[in-house]
């Protein structure tokens, strides 16, 4: 019986036509015949193995990884971690808590408060709260005469005031008896809340301030910043009230761009800001209309002549005569969209005329409480 031979590939064993010693091919490097670790570092296994671990330390050096295929890159999962906040000057909307809210009203003017409206069309009795709104208005047409009424009602509200005067002197510090805007500002406190002199100072003397900032005494934009923001920050007002815009820059040249500095801190403030203007002698404003794109809320006071006997008779004058008028505007609530005649009655105060044209009438008891 023949023995098999066993499957190996030992040169023995290999048919005499079989021979591993072939000639080398051109410029082929030769295959080596023996390990790379020699007959010690074989026999020494502690060895042996940190030579492998060098070894596949170098391959993850060079960037040896397992191959990847380039299909499935967008299906790897990347845990990013979002933040609420990013160090730079952008607002997130998802950290905003708050959604939609209802304008809110301060009720510092029996008059102007009647202009503006709730989404119902019922009046907010108020003045929009944290708004800068411009008050303008030809030469006593009772611009610092609403003025001084707010400062009164807001300070009989605990509202602390701060009043910035930069057309005339507020006190006449030389007693030469001129009824100044200070005797005239008592006056009205006295008439409106019945009190006597020391019982109106005794009470409200702490609750507003006055800010001089008169043409002569030549202050600065920034200086009048620097003031302002003490009133705000530090004395805590939440009412401010500037006569007027147009002195605190005399040239004229840079009242849009000083109120848009001026809203932009109120808004950073919560404060609500009433600015009186000034007009030409055209009825536009010191400013044009920019001045009213610029602030949040416009009350506009203007002279209308009768040219007309009809419209004499509309608005219940006479024909040449001429009536003062009110227009509001306003971007965050609803306003009475027809003019307004105004009358000013004792110490010169802004009421709404009985005398309204006929078809612009609201109802009887609208401008009542």
């Amino acid at each position: 019986m023949s023995k098999k031979k066993r499957a190996s590939f030992s040169d023995d064993e290999l048919p005499n036509e079989v021979s591993l010693n072939r000639p080398p091919i051109e410029d082929e490097e030769p295959f080596p015949t023996s390990s790379p670790f020699t007959n010690q570092e074989q026999s020494d296994p502690i060895k042996l193995l940190s030579q492998m671990m060098t070894t596949f330390q170098n391959m993850m050096n060079v960037g040896v990884s397992p191959q990847q295929w380039a299909s499935s890159t967008p299906f790897q999962v990347q845990e990013i971690q979002e933040p609420d906040a990013v160090d730079h000057d952008i607002i997130l909307p998802k950290t905003i808590h708050r959604g939609i809210t209802v304008q809110e009203s301060i009720k510092i003017h029996p008059f102007f408060g009647k202009l503006f409206l709730k989404n119902d069309s019922s009046s907010m009795n108020g003045l929009p709260m944290g708004c800068t709104i411009t008050l303008t208005g030809p030469a006593y047409s009772g611009k610092t005469r609403s003025a001084l009424e707010m400062v009164i009602n807001a300070v009989s509200q605990d509202i602390r005031t701060a009043y910035v005067v930069a057309e005339e002197g507020f006190y006449d510090s030389n007693s030469s008896g001129r009824n100044d805007l200070f005797s005239r500002f008592l006056s009205l406190g006295i008439n409106l809340t019945g009190l006597s002199e020391d019982e109106f100072r005794a009470q409200y003397d702490d609750r507003y301030y006055i800010l001089p900032n008169q043409y002569h005494l030549g202050k600065t934009w920034a200086e009048f910043i620097r003031d302002y923001r003490y009133l705000v920050e530090d004395l805590g007002c939440k009412l401010t009230i500037i006569d007027s815009i147009n002195m605190l820059d005399p040239s004229k040249l840079n009242t849009v761009d000083n109120l848009n500095a001026l809203k932009t801190y109120n808004h950073e403030q919560g404060i609500t800001c009433i600015v009186i203007g000034q007009v030409k002698d055209s009825g536009i404003p010191q400013g044009g209309e920019a001045l009213f794109h610029s602030s949040e809320v416009a009350i506009h006071i203007y002279e209308k002549n009768m040219t007309s006997k009809a419209e004499a008779d509309i608005w219940g004058s006479e024909y040449r005569n001429s009536i003062m008028l009110v227009s509001a505007r306003s971007k965050v609530c609803n306003t009475i969209s027809v003019p307004i005649r105004i009358d000013h009655i004792q110490d010169g105060l802004i009421r709404a005329s009985e005398f309204q044209a006929e078809r612009e009438r609201l109802s009887p008891n609208f401008w009542e409480g």
